[in-house]
């Protein structure tokens, strides 16, 4: 007797449907237990997206039968790990730095389901989880052709209109030496999925993003962003601090050119390919992207730079080089 029998599209359905839950039972402020919750469908909503990208490609999603017992179905590390080994990751979207995201999720959620959290780690895991939404969008769009901004407004799909302090969020957790020292454990952990992605070249903007009020990325989050202060009397607090531009956006012209090149599949791109792309998008003028102090000569690039860029084909450069080129002549024309 073979396998059971699974649908693909069930399986995509209902993986849209529980991240549509977890968006809406977020933006339920009065709702006790919320990010739990939250957390437990956002991590189910990715095992079920996951096992049907494998299903996609005639892929098992169970593990061997044994004698006497029924088809046991993967669980969500063996479907994260199948999924890297078959190369199913979409173009664009950084398998590697996903990955991370989803496993802290899945570190939060494992922790409520056999115990309990500590009041504040909600602060920790906002950044994640609304990073993941994102992930998430892409990953459906891109597989399965299901946009998740269909079903509901983009003020939604970040899981809500505000965000953590802008400068520094403080949380209090329990006055509880057991309940600090798991504070403790779990930063540690976010830390350790941090460090290797970010050692494996992973895009950290895929990780962990903080949102200003406007929607615009201002961030991407390291490992050294997560920190857990224990005041001597057994008052924990929970530390997500914002870093600055210079470390957001680290990378000169040159730097950016050689990362992307390094991504991209098609011939590898010159100053003029940037300089012609910067005037077509006003890249320049995007903070995701660019940023220059007030008294820098020049711009410095994110990560999210390198990402956007390396996705573009040879063909869509070739035609921003014509239009950018005809630009200059409509330009000279006029003096």
């Amino acid at each position: 007797m073979g396998a059971p029998y699974v649908s693909i599209r069930r399986l995509a359905d209902n993986s849209l449907a529980a991240m549509l839950s977890a968006v809406e039972i977020y933006n339920k402020p009065q709702m006790t237990y919320r990010d739990e919750v939250t957390v437990m469908l956002v991590v189910n909503a990715w095992e079920l997206a996951l096992k049907a990208t494998l299903c996609q490609k005639d892929l098992s999603i169970f593990y061997p039968k044994r004698r006497g017992e029924r088809y046991r179905s993967i669980g969500l590390d063996d479907a994260l790990g199948r999924v890297a080994a078959n190369q199913l990751w979409p173009s664009g979207i950084d398998g590697r730095a996903v990955t991370a995201n989803v496993k802290a999720l899945a570190e939060y959620r494992d922790r409520a389901i056999h115990l309990y959290n500590a009041q504040g780690l909600g602060a920790a895991i906002y950044p994640f989880l609304q990073q993941n939404v994102l992930n998430y969008r892409d990953f459906m769009l891109a597989r399965f052709k299901k946009d998740l901004a269909d079903s509901m407004t983009w003020q939604l799909l970040p899981l809500g209109a505000t965000a953590p302090g802008d400068a520094v969020q403080f949380m209090r957790i329990d006055k509880n030496a057991t309940m600090v020292a798991e504070v403790q454990q779990f930063i540690d952990e976010l830390r350790r999925l941090m460090d290797e992605a970010e050692e494996s070249g992973s895009d950290m903007a895929r990780v962990a993003t903080i949102y200003d009020i406007n929607m615009q990325s201002v961030k991407k989050m390291t490992s050294a962003d997560l920190i857990v202060a224990v005041s001597p009397n057994a008052d924990g607090q929970v530390v997500v601090q914002k870093t600055d531009p210079n470390q957001t956006h680290p990378y000169n012209m040159t730097e950016l050119l050689n990362k992307v090149n390094e991504k991209r599949n098609g011939r590898n791109l010159t100053r003029y390919d940037h300089q012609a792309i910067c005037w077509k998008e006003s890249l320049r003028e995007n903070t995701k992207y660019a940023w220059k102090h007030s008294n820098g000569v020049s711009h410095v690039w994110s990560g999210d730079a390198i990402t956007y860029l390396a996705s573009l084909s040879d063909e869509y450069y070739e035609q921003v080089h014509a239009d950018y080129q005809a630009h200059i002549k409509g330009r000279s024309a006029k003096k």
